[in-house]
């Protein structure tokens, strides 16, 4: 799979004011472009419907937020807290998650397109009917995450723990789970079918038909 990355350049404006550039794009109608954040603590904002693109966030935190139905391209995440905010119905394309805290995040229905996650914490997630293409995980915690109901195409997974994971009524076809945790996974039977797995994970799938394996 070859995912297409952030075009993001060098020249980057860095700017503190957030706040006052939320206010600017609602007026506006304009979509804020080519900027870098770094360290800001920001909880409980509006951010839904905003447009970003070519941007980077760094070290930033932007918990308990609203970011339903925002469109985001090109952009990079850096070791940010973005922890049960909500990404409903938002649109994301080109863009990176590295190094960030994750936890009780909502992407209910939302459109990811060429993401990379890594090292990341993404526990209590909820995916459910989000639509995900072409999408890179590694070294990342996906446990008790809901991904349910989900369209996925071209993911790729390295050292994923989705301990607990729901993924009633998805798909696996496809996805190789060979090194990655999948205990306690919840799944529909039908779901499996062609889905990669170690001869150890399929035993422990194997429960969920009932049989019991020596």
């Amino acid at each position: 799979m070859k995912r297409s990355k952030p075009n993001l350049t060098e020249n980057l404006e860095s700017t503190d004011d957030l706040l006052a550039m939320i206010d600017w794009a609602n007026e506006e109608e304009l979509e804020i472009e080519g900027k870098h954040f770094k360290d800001l603590t920001l909880m409980e904002i509006d951010f839904s419907r905003l447009s970003f693109r070519e941007s980077l966030f760094e070290n930033c935190e932007f918990s308990d937020c609203n970011f339903e139905k925002i469109d985001c391209r090109d952009l990079r995440f850096q070791s940010c807290n973005l922890s049960n905010s909500n990404f409903a119905d938002g649109y994301f394309n080109r863009c990176e998650f590295k190094s960030c805290k994750m936890i009780g995040v909502d992407f209910h229905q939302a459109q990811l397109q060429d993401l990379l996650f890594s090292d990341s914490n993404f526990q209590y997630g909820n995916f459910s009917k989000a639509k995900l293409k072409s999408i890179e995980i590694s070294e990342c915690d996906f446990g008790h995450t809901t991904i349910s109901e989900c369209k996925l195409s071209q993911i790729e997974l390295d050292q994923v723990n989705f301990e607990a994971a729901s993924f009633f009524k998805t798909p696996l076809k496809g996805l190789d789970f060979t090194s990655s945790q999948i205990d306690g996974l919840i799944v529909s039977i039908e779901a499996l079918s062609g889905a990669v797995v170690t001869t150890y994970q399929a035993a422990e799938l194997a429960k969920l038909l009932g049989l019991i394996v020596r």
